[in-house]
Parts: C-alpha cells; sequence; structure tokens
C-alpha cells in the first residue's frame, strides 16, 4: 500500500516538474518571438530619378522611379554579362572544333569576329538604353 502511495506521489510531482518547466520556458519563448528591438538603418535612394531629378526626401514617386531605373540598369547589365558569356562559350567550343579537324580557321575567325561585333552592338544599345531614362 505504502508502495502505491509513494508511485503516485512520485508521478504526481514529476507532473509538476514538468509543468514547472513549461511555464519557465514562457518568457524565453516570448522574448525570442518579440520584433528586434535594433534600429534598422534606412536604404539610401538611388541618386536620380527618371528623367535625371534628383530625388528629394519623402518623395516616394521620384523614389520608386530612382529604383525602377536602377533595376532596369542592373537587368541590362545582367543581360549584356549573359551574351558576353554565351559568345566566349561558343567561341571555346569553335575552338574545340577546329582543334578536333571539324571546323577550319575561317570558321573559327569568323566567330570571334562576329560575336565581338555583336557583343560591342550589345553593350552600345544597352548603354544607349540607359541614357534614355535620364
Amino acid at each position: 500500500m505504502s508502495t502505491a502511495i509513494l508511485k503516485s506521489a512520485a508521478k504526481r510531482l514529476g507532473t509538476a516538474r514538468e509543468a514547472i518547466s513549461k511555464a519557465m520556458l514562457v518568457p524565453v519563448v516570448a522574448v525570442m518571438a518579440s520584433p528586434a528591438m535594433a534600429a534598422l538603418p534606412t536604404m539610401p535612394t538611388p541618386g536620380t530619378g527618371i528623367g535625371g531629378a534628383a530625388v528629394a526626401d519623402g518623395d516616394w514617386l521620384a523614389a520608386m522611379g530612382a529604383w525602377w531605373k536602377q533595376g532596369l540598369t542592373i537587368l541590362a547589365m545582367i543581360f549584356v554579362g549573359y551574351f558576353f558569356l554565351k559568345v566566349v562559350m561558343g567561341a571555346v567550343g569553335k575552338w574545340g572544333d577546329y582543334s578536333k579537324g571539324r571546323a577550319d580557321i575561317a570558321d573559327l575567325k569568323e566567330y570571334v569576329i562576329t560575336g565581338s561585333v555583336l557583343a560591342i552592338a550589345l553593350v552600345i544599345l544597352a548603354t544607349y538604353a540607359m541614357t534614355t531614362l535620364e
């Protein structure tokens, strides 16, 4: 009989200990789930908006235009970089064909010259497109 009482008391003590440990975790979880208390820095707006006008503080429309302009510039540079890599990899592939005897030197020269002219033309077009936004 006394062992049954001891087992019951130990069981109640275990559940009480578990409840206390869960209750002690509540403040820790509340602190970890709260938002950051640090003051985050503000992002600076790009220098000029569309049309070349300077962006004033609080002018959200001009700031959106400046961000749009910067986004288009980054997109154009990504496109130019991708095209440049395609030209270079094509030239490397053509060199591989030449070294295996499947292409002659005229094909290699033609590819390099044409790829160079197209890459330069693409850079010029992207630069012109970005200057028209100013």
